[in-house]
């Protein structure tokens, strides 16, 4: 479980030979002098001198100036990319795909800047690419770039990396992350890659694996996180990625103290949820995986939610925060509420009948069909939590005065192959400093406080559609998130026009069309005939409004605590 492979990927031992006393190692070593290596056994020095010989002193360290800001350069050829295989317009051109995921960069942090480039003959390449910390290379079949390409990463001063995705095998054997080298990896290396996990070849490989795999998913946040991560390990640290609860070789020592403080504060939740073999799968599984990876991590939470994960979550994170990590609501882009519905400047009144939508509640719209959810998600922009099918939104008034909940209910595809409901409670409130349609979110997820900025970009009159946009922060994971929905009430995209009118919501939102999951060009993938059946058998838990375990005295002290 977590508590003992944090303490386990702690400290390790190697054996220098048979009778000789082990050389013990902690991660994030760094050897003092040429002496330490001279204690390896032959056939290791010249791999570990390498690994000393790539390291500063901690005069140096001081000596070099800190990078202000990062760079990726994207190369990709003029032709259809495999992005929203599941949105109204799948496969855009890749120029456009490319163009656009180097725009948004900056949205997540301002130091980092991306340019998308498709011919390696153009004027200025070789000039972009020695002023790029990261190099990403996608569906490249040309072998004729080769040479200019070798050239180009052979003079750059500052390239850290080189990812090469769906690309000729020629291609691939330029690739590199910091010292790791896919097709160029000696013997030595490999050798130290497996005995030093810790060092620089091992490291350098696990950003690598954990790039292409990202990246694969053919999801603009998945992308930008895979360069983040390689950003953040060799050119400036960036908060989005920065903090993670897993245990990590790069954490040290450090892994030993997050585990002390566990076991100090949550002794009984721990040993409770490692008892339990359903919460023990999940923490298993979760420990498989980067949490920073939001789409993995979430799939298994939502997999496996058990009132022992909400209480180990609670307390590990949200009231003892071991970890020490930190996040902060993305402001960027700044997406501003729409000013005017049905012909009059918008009201918090009629901002909150827009949230209701087509519920039957007395407070609803005349507007509204009366239905039994305020709206269905037609689709989202977010690949970790707007992509599960069958989504329901219920926003419905509070006993208090200006007060709104909002539960949504959405079905889950388990990893073990099960098929569940799952249904999450918000708190909403206005945010008066901004004015109507601007409105803080908050809800306690399996034990994690989240809260969440949420906007009113533009609805139809007669409530056909209408388009929210959301950034949001868990704290006490580390994690930082933006997503935007398509809404109607029955789910599927509107009838009766309005496809450039929600073009131009979601550009207020920095978001294009083929960025959304959930609705092709011509059917849905979210109310497809396959979940409808699913439905009509399996009713989703609409009722009742408010939730006994909604009042729960935990849940209720997490949710005074957002801001």
């Amino acid at each position: 479980g977590v508590p003992m492979q944090a303490a386990v990927n702690t400290v390790f031992c190697l054996a220098l030979s048979p009778g000789r006393t082990p050389l013990v190692l902690w991660p994030n070593a760094r050897f003092k002098s040429s002496s330490s290596v001279s204690r390896f056994p032959l056939a290791l020095r010249p791999a570990a001198s390498r690994y000393h010989s790539c390291h500063l002193t901690l005069a140096e360290v001081d000596a070099v100036p800190s990078p202000t800001a990062a760079n990726v350069l994207i190369l990709v050829p003029n032709a259809a990319s495999n992005f929203g295989q599941t949105s109204p317009e799948p496969s855009p051109m890749w120029p456009e795909v490319a163009s656009h995921l180097a725009a948004r960069m900056s949205n997540f942090d301002s130091r980092v800047s991306g340019s998308a480039w498709t011919d390696v003959d153009a004027l200025g390449f070789d000039d972009a690419v020695a002023n790029s910390d990261m190099l990403l290379v996608i569906d490249l079949a040309e072998t004729d770039s080769i040479n200019v390409l070798r050239r180009a990463i052979a003079s750059s001063p500052r390239l850290r990396a080189c990812v090469c995705i769906g690309c000729t095998p020629a291609l691939d054997e330029l690739q590199f992350v910091g010292a790791f080298r896919p097709s160029g990896l000696s013997p030595l290396d490999s050798l130290a890659q497996q005995l030093m996990p810790w060092g620089e070849v091992a490291r350098g490989a696990r950003l690598h694996q954990q790039a292409c795999s990202l990246i694969s998913r053919a999801s603009s946040e998945d992308l930008i996180y895979a360069c983040f991560f390689v950003l953040h390990a060799y050119v400036l640290s960036l908060p989005l990625v920065q903090h993670t609860v897993s245990p990590t070789w790069e954490k040290g020592f450090g892994n030993v103290k997050e585990f002390y403080k566990m076991v100090q504060c949550c002794g009984l939740p721990i040993l409770r949820a490692v008892t339990d073999p359903t919460t023990k799968q999940a923490i298993d599984m979760l420990n498989e995986c980067d949490m920073r990876d939001q789409v993995g991590s979430y799939r298994v939470i939502t997999s496996f939610e058990t009132p022992f994960l909400e209480a180990f979550s609670l307390c590990i994170l949200q009231r003892n925060n071991c970890f020490n990590c930190d996040s902060q609501i993305l402001r960027r882009p700044e997406v501003a509420p729409m000013s005017t519905w049905c012909g009059e400047p918008l009201s918090w009144e009629t901002a909150a009948q827009i949230f209701y939508g087509h519920l039957d509640i007395p407070q609803a719209s005349e507007a509204g069909q009366r239905l039994s959810q305020s709206w269905k998600i037609v689709c989202g922009a977010n690949p970790a939590y707007d992509a599960f099918p069958a989504q329901h939104q219920i926003f419905y008034p509070g006993k208090a005065k200006d007060s709104i909940w909002y539960d949504p209910v959405f079905k889950v595809d388990t990893v073990d192959g099960r098929s569940v409901w799952r249904r999450r409670h918000y708190r909403v409130r206005r945010v008066r400093s901004e004015g109507p349609g601007v409105w803080m979110l908050s809800t306690l997820d399996n034990g994690v406080l989240s809260s969440e900025r949420w906007t009113m970009v533009d609805a139809a009159d007669d409530l056909a559609w209408a388009v929210f946009h959301y950034s949001g922060a868990a704290a006490v994971v580390g994690q930082s998130y933006v997503g935007a929905l398509l809404c109607s009430a029955d789910g599927l995209w509107p009838q009766e026009g309005g496809r450039e009118r929600i073009r131009s919501a979601l550009r207020k939102c920095d978001l294009q069309l083929w960025e959304l999951y959930g609705h092709g060009p011509h059917a849905s993938y979210m109310w497809s005939e396959e979940q409808l059946e699913w439905l009509a058998d399996n009713p989703p838990p609409l009722d009742p409004l408010a939730p006994a375990d909604a009042d729960a005295a935990d849940r209720e002290v997490a949710l005074s605590m957002a801001p």
